[in-house]
């Protein structure tokens, strides 16, 4: 179940999730420094549906919400996050580097780890 300080006795009404995207997409637009019309060109959309969208009054189809998310180029489901729950640019970037480093490390681990198999193998049975 999706917990929100909003829902009353643990459902959401659909004008919450509507406020919710809502919100999420003008806070996404903002960070981008742009302007409604600039992100309803980006996703083919209206100016005027844009924002109506932005103020919850009105709700896109799955084409559409696919088209917002690639514009600003995050996942659809965070466009449906609880504000306290969007991670801020700095701290995505932090986690990506985090994870890219991991991968390396954990490559670097395995590629050790297959090449004293592989010598181990040849060494024992006398392999080129």
């Amino acid at each position: 179940m999706y917990l929100t300080n909003n829902y009353k006795g643990g459902i959401m009404i659909g004008t919450e999730v509507r406020a919710i995207f809502g919100k999420n997409v003008k806070i996404y637009r903002n960070r981008r420094n742009w302007s409604q019309a600039d992100l309803a060109e980006y996703a083919n959309i209206s100016i005027n549906f844009l924002g109506d969208i932005e103020r919850g009054k009105k709700w896109p189809h799955p084409d559409t919400l696919t088209k917002l998310a690639n514009a600003l180029e995050i996942k659809v489901f965070e466009l449906f996050l609880e504000e306290d729950l969007i991670p801020n640019p700095e701290t995505k970037t932090l986690m990506n580097r985090f994870i890219n480093d991991f991968n390396l490390s954990i490559n670097k681990s395995l590629s050790i780890s297959v090449k004293q198999s592989i010598d181990y193998i040849r060494k024992q049975y006398k392999l080129k």
